[in-house]
């Protein structure tokens, strides 16, 4: 017990009278008092015992007891920063050779308990620091990325540690759970964007001159084609206003002219022996529920779809970009900017943003939200908030203040890292894009998020793929499923429209990965989302795939580099070398590899199939940048130019031919010479400057034309190539403003048409944000562009096309991920993902692992099916699968127990009640309620993980007590049991603990005055 008094005068005892010392008391640990009263009880509770039941009882008492815990330790008192430092110092939170936790080894129990009150104090320091109103927003951020990871070792710690008598549970207890994501549903509906205020009034933009074709199409159950009819909508059939009603009027005519055949190829009619349509697809004027306006709305069933396409179509060029907010408390996220009027004077005519969504931040949010800011009454700050507004009003006037108040909360809501869902925004940056023959648009990049249905389970980063179509509505979206880290670097679309991605990951992809390590990835999909294949170049040493192109075969071949020789002949130079591959398109088996180098650095950043079918790849070597030519059959050099030295931070970056032109584009800090035979369009404006350059490809040789350089006296970079109808139309992003242009943010976003002949700058657009840094990832150009079809707010190509709704396709699961179930501590059970399974076959294969202990069901939700598991009567062990190859998590499902349910709801059951007929029955299950994504990232959230680390703490060491034997409560339940009658102990006994507790109730209430003084 300590005890704190003032000591004054000397001589005496302590150096005075000794009258002088009055220690005064100023509190008083309760903890001893009990601990004095429970000594009392527990000598009246033996002393009631006969000879004969104490002996039983001495033989039944367990012999070990419990060693003393950390939290009754005597500490040197610290301040609230030496804490922080202490913690700051340590390398891991969970620690197994503490001192005092290395020698209970043979006692999990205990060691379990201590291990996570150690753990779980030093989080719960950080989250009382970063609390503080004084703690500065840069040092949260730095305990927010330690407190994330001291959690994760304590939930590593909790999901693979295996106790004896305590069950842990890191959120609550539950007896059942059901998968987070959902298989999602094909579509029936399709809405296209509002563009009228009401059905009747004029569509802004029609002539009444426009023409478009509808594509109707029968499908079977499995997805393949029955049937189909196009037919043409020509606007001028309409008389009167060309509104959405009238519009949809006609197209639904021309779909009921179409009359349905019987099996035998007659007529199909109706009872009254009217035609019956063919399709039962039907166009409708709709409200858009967000906007009030009207679109028209496509109403079919999921076995038919449609598609659609304008008889006049605008070209359109689509650049992607990554958005970074000056303050970097917001997340980066992604942006498809539309450029038009490609021949005239650039404009941006839309743009469309996107993230990944970080699951556990969204429901942390919701966690903390619920609680009030204890700083200011809410309904005093609304009454304030209203004062305000009202005195506002009357000094400018109430409709001014109105726009005011508008303008805002657009304003507030502009930047965000809350998306409209009201889900929290994670880090997105879009780098490469592409568009296949119906017009719509893909983008590949990196992110920490979730999107859709797939759960992002890497420990960095994963690649993502969406499509959009051409309004901006998503398609699908598609992750790697990289375990630790994946980089996205290239895309292209093949002549059927499927869509291959590369770049580089450290993850295994698949079961075929034996060698850890950095390897090149490339992924091949069909434009319904359905992965064909994937490849991953396994090698000792790291790879990476830069860039992609497909040839007349359908074969892929990728650029990029090595660190190593790939094969017992591939050869290897030092340093990076240039790397080539060719792939089968059908089945991804490698048909061909090269590798080529010096004892530099040399990176093959672009690829692309010339005219005659060999290849042409653009590639830093040494520090310069360089075209070759190669033969397809085995990639000999046939011929090369270089352009010269890059400079220091120069790089290649996109290559793309049309016909014999070759298009080089890249950055540089360097005036390129390519042999001095190479036109120079203009000159290095400072610092990094854009490149374009120009070779024609002679068939057996390459010369160079031109080069054109595109800077400001800022940071310029080029990203991306594009060219068609003789012009060449690069972006990029810089820190300057393009002359004629004007500057938004700190790093705008670019594209410039050039003249292919000549390598003259025609047009420039430069587009940005304020207070934000946009880099541009990649350009690609579109036929299919503006047409009456975006006036009328329909995309161009097929809506309603269905997906396949199995687990491999709709989450980031892949064949081969595998978690474990174990019913009552038994032997563990594999679950294993194979091909095409959806949770129907998990189901089926967790039945058959869990006999009768399991209930197993699949529901469908507005989302798609989902699956749920409940505990009969027995305790049921999630177990997750090792490292890459983790299936719970890609499906939304949490490693730990599941309790029966009377346990799991039981009241009060914490502790298990001892049996005087068994005392080693101890223990107990436990929730410490930390589950979700818990982060103390602002004050408020530090406030409320601290009031959770509190819980937790008082948690553990509740589990702890439940390990030792009471015998004062055996017996008292020995005695209640045998007084089960009137349902309580013996009176004798009751008065005796009732006097005693009334003593001690008196003792806490009391005031103690100075200078009475107590010593025990």
């Amino acid at each position: 017990m300590a005890f704190f008094g003032n000591i004054s005068g000397s001589g005496g005892l302590f150096g005075g009278n000794a009258q002088s010392f009055r220690p005064t008391i100023v509190g008083i640990s309760t903890s001893l008092l009990s601990a004095v009263n429970d000594a009392k009880l527990t000598q009246i509770a033996l002393n009631s015992l006969s000879s004969e039941d104490r002996a039983k009882l001495n033989q039944r008492v367990p012999t070990n007891t419990l060693t003393t815990p950390p939290w009754e330790n005597a500490e040197t008192p610290r301040s609230l920063e030496q804490q922080v430092r202490e913690v700051r110092g340590l390398n891991s939170f969970i620690n197994l050779k503490d001192s005092d936790i290395k020698g209970l080894a043979n006692d999990p129990d205990q060691q379990a308990t201590f291990v996570l009150y150690k753990a779980l104090n030093n989080l719960r320091v950080l989250a009382e620091y970063a609390s503080q109103k004084s703690t500065t927003s840069s040092t949260i951020a730095q305990l927010d990325a330690l407190f994330k990871s001291g959690l994760t070792e304590v939930r590593d710690y909790l999901s693979s540690t295996s106790l004896n008598n305590l069950d842990l549970f890191l959120g609550d207890k539950q007896y059942k759970t059901e998968t987070t994501t959902r298989l999602g549903k094909n579509a029936s509906e399709y809405d296209g964007k509002p563009v009228a205020e009401t059905a009747t009034d004029a569509v802004v933009g029609l002539t009444g001159n426009e023409v478009f074709t509808v594509t109707l199409s029968k499908n079977s159950v499995a997805g393949n084609q029955l049937d189909s009819d196009t037919f043409t909508v020509d606007l001028s059939e309409i008389s009167g206003t060309l509104s959405l009603k009238a519009v949809t009027d006609l197209i639904n005519s021309k779909i009921e002219a179409l009359q349905g055949e019987d099996e035998l190829g007659n007529p199909l009619v109706d009872g009254e022996g009217n035609p019956v349509s063919k399709y039962t697809t039907r166009f409708v004027a709709a409200q858009d529920s967000r906007t009030g306006d009207y679109a028209i709305r496509v109403k079919g069933t999921i076995l038919e779809d449609a598609k659609f396409e304008a008889a006049v179509n605008e070209p359109t060029l689509y650049v992607s970009s990554a958005v970074s907010q000056l303050d970097d408390a917001f997340a980066i996220t992604s942006r498809v900017t539309e450029l038009n009027n490609l021949t005239g004077t650039i404009s941006v005519d839309d743009t469309f943003s996107f993230s990944g969504v970080d699951l556990g931040g969204t429901e942390f949010k919701g966690l903390v939200s619920d609680e009030e800011d204890e700083d200011i009454d809410p309904r005093i700050k609304a009454m304030r908030d209203k004062m305000l507004a009202e005195s506002r009003a009357d000094v400018i006037g109430e409709d001014a203040a109105a726009e005011e108040a508008e303008a805002e909360d657009e304003d507030a809501t502009s930047i965000t890292n809350v998306d409209a869902k009201n889900r929290v925004s994670a880090d997105t940056s879009a780098s490469k894009i592409a568009t296949d023959s119906e017009g719509n648009v893909y983008v590949i990049g990196t992110t920490t998020g979730s999107f859709g249905h797939q759960i992002n389970a890497a420990d960095t980063q994963d690649v993502f793929l969406t499509k959009f179509d051409s309004t901006g509505n998503v398609v699908f979206s598609r992750l790697l499923g990289a375990a630790d880290s994946a980089s996205g670097y290239a895309i292209t679309i093949d002549g059927e429209d499927n869509v291959i991605i590369a770049g580089q990951t450290n993850s295994a992809l698949s079961t075929k990965d034996v060698i850890s390590g950095t390897d090149a990835f490339v992924t091949k999909l069909s434009k319904r989302g359905d992965e064909i294949f994937r490849y991953q170049l396994d090698t000792a040493g790291e790879t990476s795939g830069l860039s992609l192109a497909v040839d007349a075969a359908g074969d892929i071949i990728l650029g990029g580099y090595t660190k190593s020789g790939i094969s017992a002949t591939s050869g290897f130079s030092g340093g990076k070398d240039g790397l080539l591959l060719k792939l089968d398109g059908d089945t991804g088996t490698k048909l061909a590899s090269a590798v080529y180098g010096t004892s530099s650095n040399e990176s093959v950043k672009g690829v692309a199939v010339s005219a005659d079918g060999n290849i042409l790849i653009a590639a830093e070597e040494g520090g310069n940048a360089v075209v070759r030519k190669l033969s397809a059959t085995d990639f000999s050099v046939i011929d090369t130019v270089d352009f010269g030295y890059l400079g220091t931070g120069g790089s290649v970056e996109g290559l793309r031919v049309d016909g014999n032109d070759v298009y080089l584009v890249g950055t540089t800090t360097s005036a390129l010479t390519a042999g001095g035979s190479a036109t120079q369009n203009g000159s290095l404006a400072g610092g990094y400057d854009g490149f374009v350059a120009k070779v024609t490809d002679g068939g057996g040789s390459l010369s160079a034309d031109y080069t054109t350089y595109i800077g400001t006296s800022g940071t310029d970079r080029l990203a991306d190539v594009a060219v068609s109808g003789g012009k060449v139309y690069v972006a990029g992003s810089t820190a300057g403003t393009i002359a004629g242009e004007n500057k938004t943010g700190s790093y705008d976003g670019f594209v410039t048409r050039i003249d292919a002949a000549t390598g003259a700058v025609e047009d420039t657009q430069q587009f940005g944000e304020q207070l934000a840094r946009s880099t541009v990832g990649g350009v690609a150009f579109t036929t299919k562009g503006n047409s009456v079809l975006e006036t009328l707010g329909l995309p161009q190509g097929t809506i309603l096309e269905d997906q396949k709704r199995d687990l491999q396709t709709q989450t980031s699961a892949r064949a081969g991920d595998y978690f474990y179930i174990s019913v009552d501590g038994g032997t563990k059970k594999k679950i294993t993902l194979s091909e095409g399974d959806d949770f129907n076959d998990i189901a089926r294969k967790i039945r058959i692992a869990a006999f009768s202990k399991l209930t197993v069901s699949v529901s469908t939700s507005s989302e798609g099916a989902k699956l749920k598991l409940e505990a009969k009567n027995a305790t049921i062990d999630l177990i997750a699968g090792k490292g890459d190859q983790d299936l719970l998590e890609r499906i939304g499902l949490t490693p730990g127990k599941l309790l029966p349910k009377n346990e799991a709801l039981g009241i009060d059951q914490d502790e298990v009640e001892p049996d005087p007929a068994n005392p080693f029955n101890l223990g107990g299950a436990y929730a410490l309620k930390l589950d979700g994504a818990l982060n103390i990232g602002d004050k408020k959230a530090a406030k409320y993980v601290l009031g959770l680390m509190d819980s937790a703490i008082s948690t553990v060491q509740r589990a702890f007590r439940s390990l030792e034997y009471d015998p004062i409560k055996a017996q008292l339940l020995e005695d209640s049991k045998k007084n089960a009658n009137i349902g309580q102990a013996p009176a004798y006994l009751t008065a005796k603990i009732a006097n005693y507790q009334d003593a001690l109730n008196r003792l806490q209430s009391s005031t103690i005055a100075s200078p009475t003084s107590f010593f025990f």
